[in-house]
Formats: C-alpha cells, structure tokens, sequence
C-alpha cells in the first residue's frame, strides 16, 4: 500500500494548477519518493484544466485524475477522491497551493507515526483576527461560522474550513461514507464523523498565504446553515 494519497478538488482551475502540480510533486517527490499518489478530481470544469492534469499525468506516474463533467460539490470530490485513494493516509490540500508543504509534511509524518488520528492545518490556531492574511469580510464570516459550529456541533477547533486536512485511512473506513454534506460544509460533517467515533483530532497552525480566486461565494451560506442545523438535528445518529 501506498504511503499517502492526496486529494486535490479542483474546479476550473487552468491558470494555477500545473504549477499547483508542480509544487505538490516536487515536495512529495522528495518526502515519499515512489510512495505516494495525487488524484486530482476535476469537478465540472468548463475551462482547460482537464487537458492541463491530463498533460500532468502523463509524464508523473505518481498522479491519477479523474473528470467528473457535472460539479458534485467540493466535498462531493473529496469524497470521490477519497474513496479512490490506496494511501494509509488520505487526505486533501486545494488548488491554490497556499500552505506551507514542510510543515505539512510534518503533520503527516505524525500520521504514518501513529501519533494521532486527523490532523488540520489551521490559518487560525493561536493567531489574532488582525494577523490571518485574509480579506476582512472573509474573517468575519469564518468567525461567525466557527462560533456556530462549536455553539451546534461542540467541534472545538479553530479553522474548521482549511483547506488542507488528513487521517488515517483505517478512521475514514470507521467513520461512514455516506455523507449528508457534499459542498463547503463538508469539513464539518468530516470532523463530526471522525470526534463521533473518538478519534483525535490535532490542529496546527501551518504558515500560509492567502489566494486570491476562490470558488466560495456568499451563494453557499444558506445552504451550509441548513446543512449545519441537519447535521445537529442527525448528530446521535452518525
């Protein structure tokens, strides 16, 4: 078996994701040589990104894609691309490449060791609203979000959202796959599932650097709020 899978959702992503790519392979490259994979799940893009990972793959063995035509959601992908992953450590980083890979790969290292179960590499663990690099407006609502989260949920971490999160593949065989939340609310409805089952989950603040060209938009919140109140109402059950 592998050693790790990474999961990299991506949406129309052509004017960053061969160099995405690039960073991503190289640093793996160098940690895990011939022990690792990166699936790229292309969700419903309408731009060039599928022949960019096609051209990718050609050349890096290492990496597998799949072309879903009709967008599922980010979590959706990452569900997809989980389910395809042979790593004993499965887990995602978006496209935008914004964290730090060393202090990530260090996390993982914590993985493969044994020493916990999920890890985060939060924007927020330990730092004031003034130092995150992030537009105000997009603060103010992660913060207004986490409260909620930990108000509903009882989910006390921090950076709830980050875009970078990994485990054991013997906890996401443990915790069901048959998630309710298939967008941006996924992250919740993955930490719930892995606290439910009393796994550890670590978080860590990771250097990273904010990128402009998100695909969230105010459009999700109603939805992410409904899913949140379904997933306290459901919460017994998971």
């Amino acid at each position: 078996m592998l050693k790790l899978s990474l999961i990299i959702p991506a949406y129309n992503e052509e004017s960053r994701i061969d160099k995405t790519l690039q960073n991503y392979h190289y640093h793996l490259q160098k940690y895990l040589p011939r022990m690792f994979e990166i699936i790229v799940v292309l969700n419903g893009c309408k731009d060039k990104s599928l022949s960019i990972v096609k051209a990718f793959a050609k050349k890096h063995k290492e990496v597998r894609y799949i072309d879903i035509p009709e967008a599922i959601g980010k979590g959706g992908a990452v569900l997809h691309g989980f389910q395809m992953a042979r790593g004993s450590i499965i887990g995602f980083l978006d496209a935008d490449d914004a964290f730090d890979l060393t202090a990530v790969q260090a996390m993982i290292n914590s993985l493969l060791q044994g020493e916990i179960d999920c890890f985060i590499a939060s924007k927020w663990k330990g730092v004031p609203f003034s130092a995150v690099n992030e537009p105000f407006l997009r603060k103010l609502l992660s913060r207004g979000w986490n409260i909620l989260v930990k108000t509903l949920l009882g989910i006390h971490v921090q950076d709830t959202q980050a875009g970078a999160k990994f485990l054991r593949r013997d906890v996401f065989n443990a915790i069901g796959h048959d998630f309710i939340c298939r967008g941006f609310d996924f992250d919740i409805e993955l930490l719930l599932r892995v606290k439910k089952k009393g796994f550890t989950i670590k978080e860590q603040y990771v250097p990273n650097k904010h990128i402009p060209g998100s695909t969230f938009s105010l459009k999700h919140i109603p939805r992410m709020f409904k899913d949140l109140l379904r997933l306290w109402w459901i919460q017994r059950s998971l």
